[in-house]
């Protein structure tokens, strides 16, 4: 599977700026049709094929576990002759900070809060609401999304003999289809491969950066008193701009990296500062109880996981629109974490990617959720009250029980959702431009697509709604569903072809 085919920025590159331009155009010019026909057509797919997806996820979880104790586990991503270029520390900072950080802020207090109101899970199988929210929580967030930016990776990590390079997205869809295509046609399959990867990278992004520019904005509207959500917003809008743009002048060593390990320090600090300032013991309990129901949900509940749930349609509003944000966001974390994890052992990818994560996401939102839902039963500071009215608001007005240290919480988190939006910014971009075969010494074009970042996510931003955010997300992702089917199909037979000589 040697195949491999560079495009010229006047082809790929300028037909997926046009599109991307298109869509921001549309949404400005049309945000009827948007918000009218968008959210209501992803609804449908994801009634359609959820549950499908989801149980998708569910096996390919698994199968890396197994994997990493095969013998394909002592192999190297990127082939034998790989070397590692990263620390072990900024290579962990910077695949955490590119797959999700940006989310944990926005979601830590809030969506474990928002669950233990009405737990979604049968209360008869899981009795504890805390820990039922918390486990919930987790199999949006944990290891199956972590799993799945791991499958994107291994598939394009050149690990068999007949591996094509690593990071060519385009070489396990042609061995699936038989690879028997000429030249020409050839390029029209790596073309719409990489045209729809790219798209689906690029509204993924844009989704995060309009979602997390929304709370943000709320923040600062707190804080100080602003009531200009747009002016605001837009003002955020553009210095994450200003910032991601920077980063990724400075390429992945001096950028990216540097700005995932500032983060990452930032984020630990913030999380031990929490921990000396509110009651630990119910933060324990939390999460050694939300665990437990987390690893009985993995182990058997995930296989019928709509018999879990009170209302069957609830995976469909949350999880399974989480599990379609992650495939949109699969191709750029996947072909990254192929680029940055060169000369690391199967074994220890699959670790690094999947295992750590998803222990740091528990001791996240077991500690802000739990330190929230505490504070409030124990000082009736009416947190859940205002996360039931807004989410949005509901590590704002935690925050702002525990007087001058939550000042400084509440800035410090602004700041780390700001940094982390701009790391997943800048390493999309950086993908994005590697897919279409830009030339890394052309400013013009790498500045140009910046310029589309941002006005596609100004363009988000004006119609202020969080749901549509995520729909958009999602709709780039679907045909890229398909290019990930092709590509493990492509990858079995490699696997297969590899294990046979």
């Amino acid at each position: 599977m040697g195949f491999s085919l560079k495009h010229t920025t006047s082809s790929l590159e300028k037909t997926a700026l046009a599109l991307c331009i298109l869509g921001a155009l549309i949404a400005v010019i049309l945000p009827s049709f948007i918000t009218e026909q968008v959210q209501p057509f992803v609804k449908t797919v994801l009634d359609w094929i959820g549950s499908s997806f989801f149980l998708m996820v569910n096996f390919l979880l698994f199968a890396i576990i197994i994997l990493a104790i095969s013998p394909l586990g002592s192999r190297k991503v990127g082939g034998q002759d790989a070397v590692v270029e990263y620390s072990n520390f900024g290579w962990f900072a910077m695949l955490f900070a590119a797959g999700m950080g940006s989310g944990l802020v926005f979601w830590g207090v809030a969506e474990p809060a928002l669950h233990s109101l009405d737990p979604p899970l049968k209360q008869s199988l899981y009795p504890d609401r805390l820990a039922s929210s918390l486990a919930l929580t987790l199999v949006n967030w944990g290891a199956h999304a972590w799993a799945l930016y791991a499958v994107f990776a291994l598939v394009l990590g050149g690990l068999t003999q007949y591996s094509g390079k690593s990071g060519d997205i385009c070489s396990p869809v042609l061995t699936a289809v038989g690879n028997r295509f000429d030249k020409s046609t050839k390029f029209t399959v790596s073309f719409i491969v990489k045209l729809i990867a790219v798209l689906a990278i690029f509204f993924g992004v844009v989704g995060t950066i309009a979602n997390s520019t929304l709370l943000i904005s709320k923040g600062v509207e707190i804080e100080l008193g602003v009531t200009s959500t747009l002016l605001v917003g837009s003002l955020i809008v553009c210095l994450l701009t200003v910032i991601y743009s920077l980063s990724v002048k400075f390429g992945l060593r001096r950028g990216v990296q540097s700005l995932s390990i500032f983060n990452v320090i930032l984020a630990f600090s913030l999380l031990v500062w929490l921990l000396t300032v509110v009651p630990i013991e119910p933060i324990i309990k939390i999460a050694l109880d939300g665990t437990g129901y987390y690893l009985q949900l993995l182990v058997t509940g995930t296989w019928q996981f709509d018999s879990q749930l009170k209302a069957p349609d609830w995976a469909t509003h949350w999880t399974y629109n989480y599990y379609f944000w992650w495939l949109a966001w699969g191709p750029f974390v996947g072909v990254f974490l192929a680029k940055i994890s060169q000369g690391r052992k199967v074994w220890q990818f699959i670790f690094a990617v999947v295992c750590i994560p998803t222990l740091v996401t528990i001791i996240w939102f077991a500690t802000f959720s739990g330190a929230a839902i505490e504070w409030d039963r124990l000082n009736q500071a009416g947190i859940l009250v205002a996360i039931k009215q807004d989410y949005s608001q509901g590590l704002f007005v935690f925050f702002n029980q525990l007087g001058w240290q939550g000042t400084v919480f509440i800035w410090a988190s602004l700041l780390l959702l700001l940094i982390f939006v701009a790391t997943s910014a800048d390493s999309a971009i950086l993908v994005i431009r590697e897919l279409v075969g830009a030339d890394p010494s052309n400013r013009v074009t790498l500045y140009t697509w910046c310029l589309a970042l941002f006005l596609c996510s100004l363009a988000l931003l004006l119609l202020q709604d969080e749901p549509l955010n995520r729909s958009v997300a999602i709709l780039g992702a679907l045909p890229f569903l398909l290019i990930f089917l092709l590509q493990l199909v492509g990858f079995l037979k490699e696997f297969i072809r590899d294990i046979c000589d």
